[in-house]
């Protein structure tokens, strides 16, 4: 075997290596994906665009008031007077008041029909004040032999010439009186007022007798 010089042997070795290190990397073909490197990391694909969606409880805008509506009524600290759901107040007689009376209370009636013995009449009652006070209180007083079906008309504010009606039902036995105590509470500024008003029980307080006698 002949003996080369070392700096031969060394170049041959050099090219031998690179002959093997170039065959490991072959070239990709032309259409052939190449393969990632290793070495680098894929990058992260962008997010998809989203679309923001408002909260289904979010309130719409109040509509502006239109420049020709009204003005807001505030409310009243003072209550309207009842409807005049019963008769006119013409067409009712004036309760008796008693001698010791410091309520300014008016108090009227009419009975619908007349009130017959054993016989349940309907009763319309009207409370007028002529001052404005509070807690108007109109109660009917009890007696043997008289029943009546309703509780007291209570109106916390009470104001001048207002109508505060009440319908109850009144029945006088055989043995029962001839009128009927009602009693009228009010708190004036000068104090709690109270009077005692009487309504006739016999015969001609009704609007049907009324009639009669004006035909005759």
């Amino acid at each position: 075997m002949a003996n080369y010089p070392s700096s031969t042997r060394l170049a041959a070795g050099a090219a031998l290596l690179a002959l093997v290190i170039g065959g490991c990397h072959k070239p990709p073909k032309p259409g052939e994906p190449t393969a990632p490197d290793a070495t680098t990391t894929p990058a992260a694909p962008d997010p998809a665009p989203t679309r923001e969606v408002p909260p289904a409880d979010a309130a719409e805008p109040a509509p502006s008031p239109s420049p020709d509506a009204p003005p807001p009524t505030e409310p009243s600290p003072v209550p309207k007077p009842t409807a005049d759901a019963g008769p006119a107040l013409g067409s009712m007689k004036a309760a008796t008041p008693s001698a010791k009376m410091s309520v300014a209370v008016d108090l009227k009636y009419l009975f619908d029909s007349e009130p017959l013995p054993n016989q349940a009449a309907t009763l319309h009652l009207a409370a007028v004040p002529r001052v404005a006070g509070a807690n108007l209180h109109v109660s009917v007083k009890q007696a043997d032999g008289l029943r009546v079906a309703a509780g007291p008309l209570e109106v916390q504010k009470a104001a001048a010439e207002g109508v505060y009606r009440q319908q109850l039902s009144v029945t006088r036995l055989p043995m029962g009186p001839d009128n009927l105590r009602v009693l009228i509470t009010m708190d004036m500024p000068e104090g709690t007022a109270f009077g005692y008003f009487s309504v006739p029980l016999a015969t001609g307080n009704s609007p049907q007798k009324q009639e009669s006698v004006k035909q005759r």
